[in-house]
């Protein structure tokens, strides 16, 4: 029950004008019913009696014949009663209608909320969020959870009708009105444990399609050394225990489901004969008023029936809108806050790092660790794996801030500077470089705006890659494959730099650039950036101590300290 009240608070507080309008249309749909229902018993005298009788109940049927001047006809009635079902089923269709549309509308929101809370989150809890878990909540979990308002919205439209026949029923008659909420309960009560099954059945789909996406993320990741070594059987059995168990619980869930339907039927049918059998054995009621009773209560038990369903199906849907608010709540928690307003300087003259402290939880990473870098010179940073290398790069990028000491730029210390501002004057190259499964222009402009063709092939001519895409079909509009498998190892990290530098950015940072590369393809990458350091500020982090044949800054680091700096002239 939590988590049905869960739902529908949601709902109503995210969007609160579109569950009003869909609640307003229910409601006028209820109304138009109940308006059909009240010539159900002036429709049966007519039909079976004759004409209409002298009862009370239908009073306020004359004033409203006599208002109108209608005729109290089989056919008046019959108009009547066909007109206000229409009604019904055209604002119904228009509740529907508005709910497909709010059902859309809280997809696109669940998936933009949880694509910017992630793009927002800090570095340290970013690089821990599992690829399948990001695709699970993106694909899966926005969707189902979207299709909780349809069952929300049907629910609500149940217990309206409901509550429409259930009055109906009292007035007509308080045995009908009782026998009908008895034993609709009682069917309630029969069938409820297939809603517990479903909702069991629902929260272990939401767990298991959330592990078998994040051991299919991995495997494809890495699925040519996991082949080259055999080992792909490994994930396979992982995946196939996760499908067995989601296989279970869709089974369950899907034959709760199917049961409740099938055996709701049969036992309103019992019931309905069992209650008609009394009323004609025990009372004298005229045949106008059995037959209406004989609908009334039919219809009651229908609409319970339609009220269980859905409550059934908010249950089963619900454990993915639960888990994904947890983890866009859990991600919005850890949104990287930076507190620079400054814009950046307009030269960058200098970026220097003053005694830096930086540590992950208890472990030291840098320790007192000072440089400076200037522009036109390319500056190396080099040491052993685990030395500090890369969290001294990523420092310059904002992703983490000192302990202890300053990142300067021009004198400024970064905290104070506005670190988008900031980060759109870098080019960054990572030590695994990603290519998307499109084309070279898309692969280096990345949605960049303002930039042409012209400064597409300087960047690439800059980056030494103008001649071989030129050469290639399509040039700039040649596909690279996924991750640029179409492409050789030096050609992917040169289309990189040249990503990196088409905006001609005032400082560039390459990570490990040269750890997938051939001594040759090695050498005149490091030619590149020679001939690059003229134009901008570059710091390269590496491993490598071949880099220091071309660097004009050397800093040699380890277990995060400067052990040392080395100028050339």
């Amino acid at each position: 029950m939590n988590g049905f009240i869960k739902a529908y608070r949601y709902f109503f507080e995210r969007y609160p004008g579109r569950s009003v309008m869909v609640l307003a249309l229910l409601i006028l749909a209820g109304l138009a019913e109940a308006f059909g229902i009240m010539w159900f018993l002036p429709f049966l005298q007519v039909s079976l009696e004759g004409g209409l009788q002298n009862n009370i109940d239908i009073a306020p049927l004359r004033i409203f014949l006599d208002v109108t001047g209608l005729e109290p006809t089989f056919l008046t009635f019959g108009v009547l009663i066909v007109f206000a079902l229409g009604a019904k089923a055209v604002i119904l269709w228009l509740s529907m209608r508005y709910v497909s549309a709010t059902v859309s509308k809280i997809a696109y929101d669940l998936r933009a909320r949880l694509m910017q809370s992630l793009l927002r989150a800090q570095w340290n809890y970013f690089t821990g969020y599992t690829l399948g878990a990001s695709l699970n909540a993106l694909i899966k979990e926005t969707y189902r959870s979207s299709t909780v308002f349809i069952a929300a919205a049907r629910f609500l439209a149940g217990f309206i009708q409901f509550i429409i026949y259930a009055v109906s029923a009292a007035l007509v008659s308080l045995m009908v009105f009782s026998g009908g909420i008895v034993i609709g309960l009682t069917l309630v009560f029969i069938l409820w444990n297939l809603v517990a099954i479903s909702k069991r059945a629902g929260r272990l789909q939401t767990v298991k399609e959330k592990s078998i996406l994040t051991h299919m993320a991995d495997m494809l990741q890495g699925i040519k050394p996991l082949r080259a070594m055999a080992l792909e059987q490994k994930f396979k059995t992982a995946l196939d225990d996760d499908s067995k168990k989601l296989e279970t619980a869709q089974f369950q869930q899907l034959l709760a489901s199917q049961s409740m339907s099938i055996f709701h039927e049969p036992l309103m049918v019992v019931a309905a004969i069992g209650g008609l059998y009394l009323i004609v054995t025990y009372t004298d009621l005229p045949a106008s008023e059995i037959a209406l009773m004989g609908i009334l209560f039919f219809r009651m038990l229908t609409s319970m029936n339609i009220v269980q369903n859905q409550y059934q199906k908010v249950m089963v849907e619900e454990s993915a809108l639960s888990s994904l608010l947890e983890g866009i709540e859990e991600t919005e928690n850890r949104e990287e806050h930076w507190p620079g307003t400054k814009p950046p300087p307009d030269s960058i003259e200098t970026i220097r790092f003053e005694n830096v402290h930086f540590s992950h939880g208890e472990m030291n990473v840098l320790r007192d660790v000072s440089l400076t870098l200037h522009p036109g010179s390319l500056s190396a940073l080099i040491g052993p794996s685990g030395s500090g290398k890369t969290t001294a790069m990523d420092m310059i990028c904002g992703f983490y801030r000192p302990d202890q000491g300053h990142i300067l730029i021009n004198g400024t210390d970064i905290n104070a500077v506005n670190l988008s501002a900031w980060r759109g004057r870098i080019g960054f190259i990572p030590q695994e470089v990603f290519l998307f499964n499109s084309t070279i222009r898309d692969n280096i402009l990345v949605g960049r705006s303002g930039l042409t063709d012209d400064d597409i092939w300087a960047a690439l001519k800059q980056a030494g890659a103008n001649d071989f895409v030129r050469a290639m079909d399509g040039g700039l509009d040649a596909p690279v494959g996924e991750n640029g498998r179409k492409l050789s190892g030096g050609q992917r990290q040169r289309i990189a730099i040249a990503r990196a530098i088409v905006h001609r950015p005032d400082i560039l940072l390459l990570d490990e650039p040269t750890s997938a590369l051939d001594k040759d393809t090695e050498q005149r990458l490091f030619e590149t950036l020679k001939n690059l350091a003229g134009s901008m500020m570059i710091l390269c982090i590496s491993h490598n101590h071949a880099i220091q044949k071309y660097a004009d800054h050397i800093y040699e680091i380890e277990n995060g300290q400067i052990l040392h700096h080395q100028k050339k002239s």
